[in-house]
């Protein structure tokens, strides 16, 4: 199939194939995979007992420039802020050292409240959304960026929702892992709780180079 091609008669156009992808060309190519910003779903995890955080390990056997993990439904046994720590050994430890991570964040809340979090050297990479029962279940997605190239820094960035008592909390932001080496693995934790439902979707995002 030609891709491209929208007819002699569109405005602008001086020649056959534009090089401008109709809606109905974007959506096939997405759907195999061919398009820039395309989704392969890597792994899909659903809280099973307390665990007190969920991990994603083995990157390297999908790699990855960037990484998606959307958050559904997530839910605490008690009150608890979201944070994630890398790994770079697979899962086996996870970097925790007092200067180990860089954070920032926004949170606004419904009530009309405003607040930042933020650290320059710190244990996690912090989110300030907290969540802990049934009605205040938190939603929202966050990328990764550079894990698996150990020349760079390795980024994540987010935006998050829940309900805290009666009113609405979204935070977004992001920090850095400020050392250049392989991120194979990584977990979302409740800091001070443990999870008991939420599911968590692991994708690759495609990108094609044209050089």
């Amino acid at each position: 199939m030609a891709y491209g091609y929208l007819g002699q008669n569109t405005p602008n156009q001086t020649v056959n194939n534009s090089g401008v992808f109709s809606i109905t060309d974007s959506a096939n190519l997405q759907s195999q995979g061919k398009l820039g910003g395309s989704l392969e779903l890597i792994e899909e995890q659903t809280v099973s007992g307390t665990p007190s955080s969920i991990d994603f390990i083995n990157l390297a056997n999908n790699p990855y420039d960037v990484y998606l993990v959307q958050m559904s439904n997530f839910i605490a046994s008690s009150q608890t802020q979201v944070i994630f720590r890398f790994s770079n050994d697979n899962g086996t430890t996870f970097e925790a050292g007092s200067s180990a991570y860089q954070f920032a964040s926004q949170r606004m809340i419904t009530n009309g409240g405003f607040a930042e979090s933020r650290s320059t050297g710190t244990t996690y990479i912090g989110t300030d959304v907290y969540t802990n029962t049934s009605t205040s279940n938190l939603n929202g997605y966050f990328y990764l960026y550079n894990l698996l190239d150990s020349s760079k820094y390795s980024f994540l960035t987010q935006q998050l929702s829940a309900i805290l008592g009666a009113n609405g909390r979204t935070s977004f932001g992001g920090g850095v892992y400020p050392t250049a080496e392989t991120i194979n693995a990584f977990q979302i934790l409740a800091q001070v709780s443990t999870w008991t439902s939420g599911t968590a979707k692991l994708y690759g995002v495609k990108q094609i180079w044209v050089t």
